[in-house]
């Protein structure tokens, strides 16, 4: 195996575990993509940086976090900036850090859909915007497939060469002498 051909599967290895990595994410970590589409939380967060988040814990209404609320559709991302635990139930009042008010209703934990861990920003939030996107997805998947075939090209078997020191075999085909 040369080392192109090496060279070449371990760039379509590497494009095919980036590909994969944003599908399986989820099911083995429980950890899902949010794309931010509003300028609401700016500037911690901008308009297209991805949001890594997890499902709500039950206890998710602290004051600073940052949290997912709604339903799919109908999301929105605020910090909360109020907690109030009066008359058993606890709810909090959001707000975007763009924002010069907070938001005017309050929340609940059932109102929380996630909560941000971390946010993909630069190009990092960039690359993995494209990969989950059908078509950058289908032009990586087209990358890797034309990866391998480059390298599987080179795998075609060739005549092998003998060896200058080689003894030469004797050419069956020519004449013998008496």
């Amino acid at each position: 195996m040369t080392a192109l051909r090496i060279a070449l599967a371990a760039l379509a290895a590497v494009i095919l575990v980036v590909l994969v990595a944003p599908m399986l994410a989820p099911l083995v970590t429980g950890h899902r993509l949010i794309v931010v589409d509003g300028g609401s939380m700016s500037p911690s967060f901008d308009v297209g940086d991805v949001l890594v988040t997890a499902a709500p814990t039950g206890d998710d209404l602290q004051l600073g976090a940052v949290l997912v609320i709604g339903t799919q559709g109908s999301l929105y991302t605020h910090r909360v900036v109020e907690v109030d635990r009066e008359g058993g139930a606890t709810r909090a009042r959001m707000q975007g850090d763009a924002n010069p008010v907070p938001d005017p209703g309050w929340v609940r934990q059932g109102d929380v859909h996630a909560v941000v861990l971390v946010a993909l920003t630069g190009p990092t939030g960039h690359l993995v915007r494209l990969v989950t996107t059908v078509p950058g997805t289908i032009v990586l998947l087209v990358a890797a497939i034309v990866l391998l075939l480059t390298g599987a090209g080179d795998a075609v078997r060739r005549p092998r060469r003998r060896s200058p020191r080689s003894p030469t075999q004797p050419d069956p085909t020519a004449a013998r002498a008496p």
